[in-house]
């Protein structure tokens, strides 16, 4: 991690970034909008990446851009070409193969709000397991929306819960879906990785039509992907029937690497003029489904395998399937010329669902040779349960109105206040689905009991499917919530080079009270090349569904072979409140910004922002506790017992925590040799500290956040991210080179604290993804005024993390199947990969 200090930051609370309407200073603002698309029509012309004459720190990120390279999914398009933004791999953890945290700043994913055309967009009903980064986080699914569909990003780095509402503390995303008419565009893509495996066929197809007379259009949106998996596990040592343990196996039985996957996604975007105003409509569905993997299971393993069943042991996997349906409807019009309104309502909702297979429930053919000891091979394979099933699957939904007022008062100046006021209600859905019953049964006869395992009667056969254990009906729950909101956004110029603007908002919600929170915001011009700006204000976070209303039981076995089981306990349930944790507070944070914009020349802008992110009363999922973990605690131990588990965690607000760092950008354009010339670069750096963590009386803090937790917060994403693109464009040939730098990580999950394998200091005690650069290149021919010819290589030198060695306690557990990290990986380990596109546009 850097060592940096920002200490400088204290000055910025003098500063403001950013009115509401964050519009060109050197234009009067039209109208103090609430939604960040009047950035996409005002900033997205403007030479650079980042519009230099905002009030706000806002890359704009335009569709080509999106599309330079190979990346088919919106999350590695916007890594590539966003610092800030982080799209972090995770393996072998359950849902990891469809959805990926997408964070900025280093913060959680549900730290940041997503707006499509400026109107929220839904959560994911699913999030990323304790361990993981954005571990107990929901946010919301970047690759759900299809590439084709958009005409641009905006990336608002900035705390702007005051204007957008609960989630914005690290900043906003807007995803600007396309509006062009009368043309059709597309792409057919194929892509495949240096080893010759991730064989990726993507299509695209987008038509705009024009609805009437009066400008209104519809745009649909077709897109298709389908991609083999990749595999970089080696040859392990655990041995089979015919090769002996510690002896390298015959062929790759592990895996690690992308998911076989399929995507498909259709998208509309629509407005229609009519006498007193416009109707408008967008949204979509989307579909996606992904096979991965679980830790190999070896075929001694007597309590996870039944051998007449694997005789050389079995590769449990987790088919993945994601739903996602998204609809928004409105309308907008003008109450007289100085004033406008807009309504509307969105509609969405997000279905993971979970089925195993190549798997077993081995308590099944455990249960039938103790009911039938004579049993034959053949009979126990044959009463030795499916292999293959339902596990469960989660469910969320959200409706939100809103209602918006934008216009001016005039108050005898030369300069009117601009003012937005508005009110949003919001209502939420959460359900847990059970799976069916032999994917967490112990037996067909669902006992309390399980029974000797079939191949060795020492040990008692586990209970329910391997790798994804069936979610129980206890653990089914649905929960629901609703908000309301009202806010007041008023900005003015000062003076010809002075903008002031604040924001305050109301919000309640159901499950977790209310608060009023604001910000004020400046920026000042000292001449047509340089301006200051900055902000201060506070935001909140309320829990979402996903971490009140969730629990979920996993299987594990006694000593005696009585049925025991893990689980996560909802909030205000009798283990959480044993240890002092009642209920689920409001995240609170306060943000302080500050930056200048520096013109140098006509051709060169820099952009230089700090920050200073202090949130308090953040919510984590905790490390599983068993008995003796929380001794000191007799309610806690006799609440445990009273569960039949022998661990639990749960959600809390366990820690206060700062972050801080410094976003650059420098832009430069020219012409060159006949041709157009652009250099970018755009660095991140980051810092994240947990300042105290919140723990009840008499309950130690390891309790509340022990060290693993800490290390995701803290070290689970990189400290250092930057780009640096060339682009240059020559008749019908244009190129692009890109550096991608990603700093290192270092979380203790697989490190031997995490798992202690010696105490000698021969193991590593922590998990490290090393620094790297990654080099893509891409180069485009015009073929003709219909097609064009793209071919490049991502990963040019083919970067990976530093292959595990003897002395990783991964390399150790998995008999040396796993080549690299699991956890905290910010750009895979795939490799180079090449690509071909064809696009065309008529």
């Amino acid at each position: 991690m850097s060592t940096y200090r920002l200490n400088t930051l204290a000055v910025a609370v003098a500063f403001a970034f950013s009115a509401p309407s964050m519009v060109n200073a050197q234009e009067a603002p039209a109208k103090a909008e609430k939604n960040i698309e009047q950035i996409s029509v005002l900033g997205s012309r403007v030479s650079n990446r980042t519009a230099t004459e905002s009030s706000s720190p806002i890359d704009l990120i335009d569709a080509d851009d999106l599309n330079k390279g190979g990346f088919t999914e919106l999350g590695q398009s916007l890594q590539a070409t966003a610092p800030s933004f982080n799209f972090s791999r995770t393996q072998v953890s359950d849902g990891s193969d469809l959805f990926r945290p997408a964070t900025l700043r280093g913060l959680q994913p549900d730290q940041t709000l997503v707006l499509v055309n400026g109107k929220r967009r839904h959560n994911q009903s699913i999030f990323g397991l304790t361990s993981t980064v954005g571990g107990g986080s929901a946010g919301t699914d970047m690759n759900a929306i299809p590439l084709i569909a958009l005409k641009g990003v905006e990336v608002l780095r900035d705390g702007a819960a005051a204007q957008y509402g609960s989630d914005a503390i690290a900043g906003v995303i807007n995803l600007s879906l396309n509006n062009s008419t009368d043309l059709t565009t597309g792409y057919v893509q194929y892509g495949e990785t240096a080893e010759g495996d991730g064989e990726t066929i993507s299509a695209g197809l987008n038509r705009g039509f024009e609805l009437g007379n009066e400008g209104g259009f519809i745009n649909l949106s077709l897109e298709y992907r389908d991609a083999d998996k990749t595999n970089r596990a080696e040859r392990d040592t655990g041995g089979s029937l015919n090769v002996a343990p510690g002896t390298l196996s015959d062929e790759v039985r592990w895996g690690q690497g992308n998911a076989e996957s399929e995507f498909t996604s259709v998208f509309y975007n629509m407005a229609l003029p009519m006498s007193e105003g416009e109707l408008y409509s967008f949204g979509g569905y989307s579909e996606r489904t992904a096979l991965g993997n679980g830790f190999y299971r070896n075929f001694n393993e007597a309590s996870k395998n039944v051998i007449q069943v694997y005789s050389d042991g079995f590769l449990p996997q987790i088919d993945n399937e994601a739903q996602d349906i998204s609809v928004s409807i409105g309308f907008r019009g003008d109450i007289n010329p100085d004033w406008n309104y807009d309504v509307s309502a969105v509609y969405g909702e997000n279905q993971y669902d979970f089925t195993s297979r190549n798997t077993l429930n081995a308590s099944y053919a455990a249960e039938y040779l103790f009911n039938n000891p004579g049993a034959s091979d053949a009979d126990i394979a044959a009463n030795a349960g499916p292999t293959e099933g339902y596990s469960g699957g989660f469910r969320f939904d959200q409706t939100t109105f809103n209602a918006d007022v934008n216009g001016i008062v005039d108050i005898g100046r030369s300069e009117p206040v601009y003012v937005s006021i508005g009110a949003e209600y919001r209502k939420e859905n959460y359900e847990i689905v059970p799976g069916e019953e032999a994917s967490y049964a112990c037996g067909t006869a669902n006992t309390d009991t399980s029974y000797p395992s079939v191949n060795d009667p020492n040990q008692f056969a586990q209970c329910g499917f391997q790798a994804y254990n069936g979610l129980r009906p206890e653990a089914s729950n649905k929960s629901d919530r609703d908000s309301y909101a009202v806010y007041i956004d008023a900005e003015t110029m000062v003076t010809d080079a002075w903008n002031v603007s604040g924001a305050l908002r109301y919000e309640d919600f159901s499950n977790a009270g209310d608060d009023i929170i604001g910000k004020v915001a400046t920026r000042y011009e000292f001449n047509d090349d340089f301006a200051i700006r900055g902000a201060l204000s506070t935001g909140f976070r309320a829990p979402s569904l996903q971490q009140s209303g969730y629990t979920a039981f996993t299987t594990n076995l006694g000593s005696d072979g009585t049925l025991s089981q893990s689980f996560t306990a909802t909030t205000g349930s009798a283990f959480p409140a044993a240890l002092g944790v009642d209920n689920l507070k409001l995240e609170t944070s306060t943000n302080y910004s500050a930056g200048f914009v520096y013109d140098v020349t006509s051709d060169l802008s820099l952009t230089v922002d700090f920050y200073r992110v202090e949130i308090e009363d953040r919510i984590t999922l905790g490390s599983l506790l068993s008995a003796d973990d929380v001794a000191f605690s007799p309610d806690a131990v006799a609440a445990l017992q009273a569960t039949g588990a022998v661990q639990a965690n749960y959600f809390s607000n366990s820690v206060n925590s700062t972050t801080q760092g410094v976003d650059i950008i420098a832009s430069y354009r020219t012409d060159l040799y006949d041709g157009n010339f652009s250099a970018t670069f755009a660095g991140n750096l980051n810092e994240t500290k947990i300042d105290s963590v919140n723990a009840a009386p008499g309950i130690p803090e390891n309790v509340a956040l022990d060290d693993i937790q800490s290390s995701f917060l803290t070290d689970g994403q990189p400290g250092e991210r930057a780009t640096l693109t060339f682009d240059y464009e020559r008749d019908a040939y244009s190129s692009m080179i890109r550096f991608n730098y990603f700093g290192e990580t270092d979380v203790k999950y697989f490190g031997n604290d995490h798992i202690e394998l010696a105490t000698d200091g021969s193991f590593k005690a922590t998990s490290t993804v090393e620094s790297a650069v990654l080099v893509d290149l891409n180069v485009s021919y015009q073929i003709n005024d219909m097609f064009a010819l793209s071919v490049g290589a991502d990963n040019v030198f083919d970067e990976t993390p530093d292959e595990l060695g003897d002395d990783e306690v991964l390399n150790a557990i998995s008999n040396g199947a796993f080549k690299y990290p699991l956890r905290a990986v910010p750009y895979g380990f795939d490799g180079r990969t090449y690509y071909a596109k064809v696009s065309f546009s008529f």
